[in-house]
This record gives C-alpha cells, sequence and structure tokens, in this order.
C-alpha cells in the first residue's frame, strides 16, 4: 500500500512505497530516460562536451559547440509529448527547439536520473522514499514526464479518456467473451495501474506543497488497485 507524500520539518518531503511500486516507477524512469536520449541523439556526455569546448583545438570547440545546439526533432511519439513544438509556424519551431531543446532534455534526463537515486536510496523492500528540500521540484516535474509517456503509450488525448479506458478494460473482465486476455492486454492494464499511481503521487506531492495537507494510503498494483481507490482526497477513481 502506497502512503501519500508528507512534508517533514526540515523542508523535505517523503512517501512510502512497496518493492513492487518503487521498481516499476524505477524501471519506467530508467526506460524514459533513454528513449529521449536514443531518440533526441543525446549520447555525448555533458562533460566530455565541456572538455572540448574549452579545448585550444578549433575543430574540437566547433564540434562540441555543434553537440550542444544539435536539435534533431522527436521521431517517438512520447518524446514529442515530453518536448513539443513551442510554435506552430515550422520555422519559428525549429528555431525554438535549436535555441532550448538541447537544455531542456537535459534537465529531463538528469531529473529522471536523481528520481533513481532517490528510490535506490531508499533501499529494496517497503520503505519511504525521501526527497530533500531542493528536490521536489525536480521530483515533481519528473512524475509529470513519467505521466505523458505513459498517457501517449495509452492513446489518452483528452479528459474522460482515461475513465473511457477504465470502462473498456471493465466490460472486457465482467462480459464472456467481450475480450481475451492476453499479453498486450495485460501490458495495458499495468501501464494504467502505474499512470494512476503516478496520477495519485503527484497530487499528494502538490497537496503537501499547497497547504502541507497530510494526504492518505492507497492500494498499489494488485487488484483492488485496478479497481479503483480512493485517491487521498475524498475522491474516487
Amino acid at each position: 500500500m502506497a502512503h501519500a507524500f508528507r512534508r517533514r520539518s526540515d523542508g523535505s518531503v517523503s512517501c512510502r512505497l512497496e518493492q513492487e511500486e518503487k521498481a516499476v516507477i524505477a524501471q519506467i524512469a530508467q526506460e524514459t530516460r533513454e528513449l529521449v536520449r536514443q531518440d533526441l541523439g543525446l549520447t555525448e556526455e555533458p562533460e566530455a562536451v565541456r572538455r572540448a569546448a574549452d579545448s585550444e583545438d578549433p575543430l574540437e570547440r566547433l564540434e562540441a559547440e555543434l553537440a550542444s545546439t544539435s536539435a534533431r526533432s522527436p521521431r517517438d511519439p512520447a518524446v514529442r509529448r515530453l518536448l513539443p513544438d513551442a510554435s506552430d509556424d515550422p520555422e519559428v519551431a525549429a528555431e525554438m527547439r535549436r535555441l532550448g531543446q538541447h537544455d531542456l532534455a537535459t534537465a529531463k534526463t538528469e531529473g529522471l536520473a536523481r528520481l533513481l537515486q532517490l528510490i535506490d536510496a531508499s533501499g529494496l523492500r517497503e520503505s519511504e522514499v525521501s526527497v530533500p528540500a531542493e528536490d521536489v521540484e525536480g521530483v515533481l516535474r519528473s512524475l509529470t514526464d513519467l505521466r505523458l509517456v505513459l498517457a501517449e503509450r495509452l492513446g489518452l488525448e483528452r479528459d474522460g479518456d482515461f475513465e473511457t479506458l477504465r470502462m473498456i478494460e471493465e466490460i472486457g473482465r465482467r462480459v464472456p467473451g467481450a475480450a481475451g486476455r492476453d499479453e498486450e492486454s495485460d501490458l495495458t492494464a499495468l501501464m494504467a495501474a502505474v499512470y494512476e499511481l503516478l496520477t495519485w503521487l503527484q497530487e499528494s506531492l502538490l497537496q503537501v506543497l499547497d497547504d502541507g495537507t497530510i494526504g492518505g494510503t492507497v492500494d498499489g498494483l494488485g487488484d483492488g488497485f485496478a479497481d479503483g481507490f480512493d485517491d487521498g482526497f475524498g475522491r474516487r477513481r
């Protein structure tokens, strides 16, 4: 059972997650980080780029400049959702990508790496995941990024799409022959459960940041979770 974020007296926050919940979130964070890096060609290590930028060799400095300002448009729809065009004008959008995409994408991958560090630091079993005060906003952004990736994979584009997905799943469970259980449907059900968990964690963290309210608990990734849960704020999903 997951426990909502709570504020501590030193400004940090923490939540309690089960081993399976931490493992799934960590896996998605790692896969999202690699997806962004590979899709945008962020294979050059930042430190190597910085060393090249300080080199006395003009060619190395030029290569470092190109590496830091390259702006390949995302090919994966999930990455495009994380880094959408900043303008409807194609030329303006391309220029905005050239100027800012590298830094923004790097910030997102570094945020996901930090989220992985915080999860790893909590240990293997059910335990507190502590977030220092200086990392709280970064964790909130990373949770949002993970939700956007899952939303793209689940085909969620508008308000109400998630409820429709849940309704279709429910029909599949209750009506014999309406939908067979296969590997794909099981994966969709798992992604939907993780999407709900991330949504709940994000909302509980926002609630703590807004007024310090102490949240509740939620069943994690088991059958009870898939059937719906109380989000800790008096609302039923």
